[in-house]
């Protein structure tokens, strides 16, 4: 098995820190693709993040104040 041409499967996510409640979720990219949507496992505090097509970060983890 090459490790290099090995593809990660599943739906995309982005780590989020939840402020609010001091915990981590994972939130997952909606099937259009263009945003992210979840929401605190605790509080129940909703976010969502728009998905830019023509700019973008490499960062997967993120904090929600």
């Amino acid at each position: 098995m090459r490790d290099a041409q090995v593809k990660t499967k599943g739906r995309p996510f982005l780590g989020i820190f939840f402020e609010c409640c001091q915990v981590y979720q994972r939130i997952y990219r909606e099937p259009d693709a263009t945003r992210y949507q979840g929401h605190c496992p605790r509080c129940y505090r909703s976010i969502r993040l728009r998905v830019d097509p023509t700019e973008g970060s490499n960062c997967r983890f993120w904090r929600a104040l």
